[in-house]
């Protein structure tokens, strides 16, 4: 079995796509793309993680860094807290 391509054009059946719509599919395409990539639970993670941060880092470009600590206290806080709090309840139901 050959290996899948990932360009469109690529693909034995791009040549007989008409011209005219040979743009419009590849908008398509891309579009398919993006939705896919989207649907994974980890990449909207990191799309809204990334968000957040760009929000938290804003006040830092108006010039109040102070602000933008305290913005970012909960993402540096919330995973050491959370991996604390799990480890005790392992520890309370395992001993």
């Amino acid at each position: 079995m050959k290996p899948l391509r990932s360009q469109p054009w690529q693909h034995p059946w791009w040549r007989h796509v008409p011209v005219a719509e040979r743009a419009q599919r590849l908008w398509q395409i891309r579009r398919m793309r993006v939705m896919a990539w989207l649907r994974l639970r980890r990449h909207r993670i990191l799309l809204i993680l990334a968000f957040y941060l760009l929000l938290c880092l804003l006040p830092l470009l108006i010039g109040q860094p102070h602000l933008s600590a305290y913005a970012l206290l909960p993402v540096l806080l919330v995973p050491p807290v959370a991996y604390l709090a799990y480890v005790l309840a392992w520890h309370e139901f395992h001993r």
